[in-house]
């Protein structure tokens, strides 16, 4: 309960050497890292149920289909469009007046979680077709 009420940002190591920051308290690294771990799981068992694939060659470059190659050109401009959102979220949740209504600062909370899982989607699924692309196991 101290940490919550006393840091904005949470610096975690994940272990391999890495980092990762978390905006909020202790609660809020809590709640993002049981999101995130939630969609590993459920895209888990997806890939286990798939039946084995025949692996492509390595350095064996792929097409893509026309609608795999337009969501693959559309990603990055969907995903820094999320990232300006999100960081005009950020902004507006750090002042402190915004929270004297509660209504809408919930609703801007509520945004940037939602904000949050639909750029870890779509960042999975922009490395899924750049590996598919490329001839890497799919």
């Amino acid at each position: 309960m101290f940490l919550d009420n006393v840091i904005t940002q949470s610096i975690v190591f994940e272990g391999q050497g890495r980092l990762k920051e978390y905006i909020g308290g202790y609660q809020d690294y809590i709640d993002a890292k049981s999101r995130e771990d939630k969609i590993q799981t459920a895209s888990a068992p997806k890939a286990a149920a798939e039946p084995e694939k025949v692996k492509p060659k390595a350095n064996r470059t792929v097409k893509l289909s026309y609608k795999e190659q337009r969501e693959l050109d559309a990603l990055p401009d969907e995903i820094a469009a999320l990232e300006t959102e999100q960081a005009e979220i950020n902004t507006q949740l750090s002042d402190p007046e915004i929270f004297k209504d509660y209504e809408k600062a919930g609703a801007l909370q509520s945004r940037a979680e939602e904000i949050e899982m639909l750029l870890l989607e779509k960042l999975e699924r922009w490395e899924w077709l750049e590996a598919k692309q490329n001839g890497e196991a799919v």
